[in-house]
């Protein structure tokens, strides 16, 4: 499986804490079936240098944590929506996922900004793909999810969280992220994880539910291909509601921990342009 959506950098935002919390994090991630993650610190803000020195440093010893476990790393950020992230990105801005052309924003969970529409449709005319970071937990999106539903129908892709179908957030993210998935406009799964503990601990049982939801074949679709077509600058169909496979959803969930398929295999990664490879697409 490929993680998209982690907070795996030692000592950079609210995630690991440190090299130790990083390494365990890796471990439970390889020991779920995931083998390759994206690294996705937050970014408030426009990516100054001392902030991507700090972000550089952590993402090269977490690559040697990672190696010997057999597991890729990927260096990507999870950016704050804001009016000016389009044209910080066309400048040049390496806030993408893993080097790709898509971006992972959020939002405030309590409020829906003003601009996010007109800023969604910036970053797609700049020819960047808006991937959206847990739409289940946004206030606005469980009051109303026809909001999400809206964005999806625009091309702007939906990444719910795996502990959230398994109730990590509460009630309302997990009945959010259900009838979302139920009206088929879901593209991507992923941890968003901030350490080892909970929302890792709930990835078996959140698998569970999704499969249950969306069939064995939507829960590889949401962990595997798609995850890769993002990266690879592909097509990202969202995952239509289906009724799980013969499998049921405890296989599925036994077969993706325990027996990764040839698919989950880590992807080759591209140098940029000018650049030795030494950190990968960043």
């Amino acid at each position: 499986m490929i993680d998209l959506h982690i907070h795996l950098l030692p000592g950079i935002d609210d995630g690991a804490a440190s090299p130790e919390v990083t390494k365990l994090m890796l471990e439970r991630a390889r020991d779920l079936g995931f083998r390759t993650l994206v690294a996705t610190p937050h970014l408030p803000g426009p990516l100054n240098d001392r902030y991507q020195a700090r972000v550089d440093r952590a993402f090269d010893l977490t690559r040697e944590l990672a190696a010997p476990l057999g597991v890729e790393v990927r260096l990507g950020f999870e950016a704050a929506l804001t009016p000016n992230l389009p044209h910080r990105l066309e400048r040049g801005e390496p806030a993408t996922l893993g080097g790709s052309k898509a971006v992972l924003v959020d939002l405030p969970f309590g409020a829906w900004p003003q601009h996010a529409s007109e800023t969604f449709f910036a970053l797609q005319t700049a020819g960047y793909t808006p991937v959206l970071a847990h739409p289940e937990r946004y206030a606005d999106v469980q009051r109303d999810p026809e909001r999400a539903v809206d964005l999806a129908a625009r091309g702007v892709l939906l990444q719910v969280t795996i502990g959230s179908l398994a109730g990590v957030f509460g009630k309302a993210p997990r009945r959010t992220a259900e009838a979302l998935l139920r009206r088929g406009t879901v593209h991507l799964a992923a941890t968003d994880a901030h350490s080892a503990k909970h929302r890792f601990m709930a990835v078996p049982d959140g698998l569970e539910r999704l499969a249950e939801i969306v069939g064995e074949a939507g829960v590889e679709r949401l962990t595997v291909p798609g995850p890769r077509a993002l990266l690879d600058g592909g097509v990202v169909p969202p995952v239509p509601l289906a009724s799980p496979g013969r499998v049921g959803p405890l296989g599925i969930v036994t077969r993706l921990i325990r027996r990764p398929s040839a698919s989950d295999v880590p992807l080759p990664v591209r140098p940029r342009r000018g650049q030795s490879g030494e950190r990968g697409q960043n």
